[in-house]
């Protein structure tokens, strides 16, 4: 890991564009690792890399050991991971009441992107790079600028591949995630429950 001495803090990346950048084969994977290549300055949080290995194992299915490796192979390139210290903690607590404020429906952050945020203005990071809709308006909001990898030829891209190849959010999702965890306790256990939920389609 990067020591915050080391770097001018330039950007602070957001966690979808790391889980495209550490994916393999996915339509926003190469777009993803040259966007970050061509520039310097980066930065993250804890609690980014904790949500990546999150992601990454229950959205997109990579095993375990490959996510290891993948997020120990970031921590050791130029990027500065940011503690989530009491101060952020204030920070983002203060932010999500910021944006409450001025329009509860309008301008909602989830925890981690709050923290980014947070961690974007005390340590007076100018720009975020994110592919999220609502954090680019709660960044406009606050005067944080963004920057984004994704055209929307790209956007289209991802849109195609993700309904193609994940499951559908609610049941399905819950199904496969189950599926996953028991093939690695019992092959021929989530070969039954497969079947009987459908291909993870309904209950058993």
């Amino acid at each position: 890991m990067t020591s915050s001495s080391d770097l001018v803090l330039e950007r602070c990346l957001d966690t979808m564009i790391l889980v495209y950048a550490l994916l393999e084969g996915h339509p926003a994977s190469s777009v993803c690792q040259q966007f970050i290549l061509k520039r310097s300055g980066w930065s993250t949080t804890t609690l980014n890399i904790l949500e990546s290995y999150a992601v990454l194992a229950k959205v997109y299915g990579v095993d375990r050991e490959g996510i290891n490796q993948k997020l120990n192979q970031l921590l050791n390139a130029p990027i500065v991971i940011l503690p989530v210290d009491i101060l952020t903690l204030q920070e983002a607590l203060k932010v999500l009441h910021t944006l409450a404020s001025a329009s509860p429906s309008a301008l909602r952050l989830d925890l981690t992107d709050s923290v980014v945020v947070a961690a974007s203005l005390v340590k007076g990071i100018g720009c975020i790079s994110t592919e999220d809709a609502n954090l680019v308006r709660a960044c406009q909001y606050l005067g944080i600028q963004t920057e984004t990898p994704f055209s929307e030829e790209i956007r289209k891209q991802v849109s195609d591949w993700e309904e193609k190849y994940l499951p559908q959010k609610g049941l399905p999702r819950v199904l496969k995630q189950v599926y996953r965890w028991l093939r690695e306790q019992n092959e021929e256990i989530a070969s039954a429950f497969w079947s009987q939920t459908g291909n993870g389609s309904h209950l058993p």
